[in-house]
């Protein structure tokens, strides 16, 4: 049970828990397992929350069954990073994670984002009927992590539902996250849709082309395109976040082309 009470007998206040939790040791994981576990079932929402990010960040399997009991938390914060540390738990096994699929119906759009992002990542590819329902989302964000998680589970079956999609797509910033999505299910011409996406009128989508483009992997060809196109974005910038994203890309394809040469 969680310590609530310090020596003097007076109840610990929820930021003197949080800040607890959050300095507890990490060289000495039983005792870190332990600590964790206590405030893993602390009454307050925002400490749940510090010790379910120190079980991802130091991916605390031992803790699972805690987590699962943690997935229905009426706390959005709490619930999605449930989620997420069971990804972390199992990331890249291959593996069927059903206890999730109802979390991609839930009404919080960030939890059937968090939740598309789990099955991807552990590669859940028996979700992939249920993730392409989300292709028609109302929430353009859901809708462009449902395309992208369908491309990272390589479900090529799904490439035109994809297609149309994207055709459709009438939100500026979610159309290089289809465009993405298309290129990792092969089709090339979408390099040429993430190019034109960096001069777009809108901050959002020019950012987003732009930190696709430093993801996917490019030929030696395509990558001195994309340094080229992103340098004049740079030049042409229309607000300072997509200035600074245009110079950290640059530099991540300068080193890429340095890399080909080598």
């Amino acid at each position: 049970m969680t310590e609530e009470l310090t020596l003097k007998g007076r109840r610990l206040s929820v930021e003197e828990r949080a800040a607890a939790v959050t300095g507890l040791p990490r060289d000495d994981r039983p005792a870190l397992i332990a600590g964790v576990a206590s405030y893993l079932r602390d009454r307050s929402p925002v400490v749940r929350e510090k010790a379910l990010r120190i079980t991802a960040d130091e991916v605390l399997y031992e803790l699972e069954d805690q987590v699962i009991k943690l997935l229905p938390d009426r706390n959005d914060f709490v619930r999605n990073l449930a989620i997420e540390c069971l990804g972390e738990f199992h990331g890249g096994e291959l593996i069927a994670m059903p206890l999730l699929y109802p979390f991609l119906e839930s009404p919080v759009c960030l939890t059937r984002v968090e939740t598309m992002e789990t099955l991807a990542w552990v590669g859940d590819r028996k979700a992939l009927p249920f993730i392409a329902k989300h292709l028609e989302d109302e929430d353009c964000l859901v809708r462009s992590y449902a395309a992208i998680s369908i491309a990272e589970l390589q479900g090529s079956r799904y490439r035109k539902l994809i297609e149309t999609a994207a055709q459709a797509e009438e939100v500026e910033k979610a159309k290089p996250w289809f465009a993405r999505a298309l290129f990792l299910l092969g089709d090339q011409q979408q390099f040429f849709t993430l190019i034109s996406l960096l001069s777009s009128a809108n901050c959002t989508a020019r950012c987003a082309a732009a930190n696709c483009l430093a993801d996917i992997d490019l030929t030696a060809e395509q990558t001195a395109s994309a340094l080229a196109s992103v340098i004049h974005a740079k030049h042409n910038f229309i607000a300072r976040s997509d200035q600074s994203t245009m110079e950290r890309v640059e530099e991540h394809l300068s080193q890429q082309i340095e890399w080909i040469k080598d």
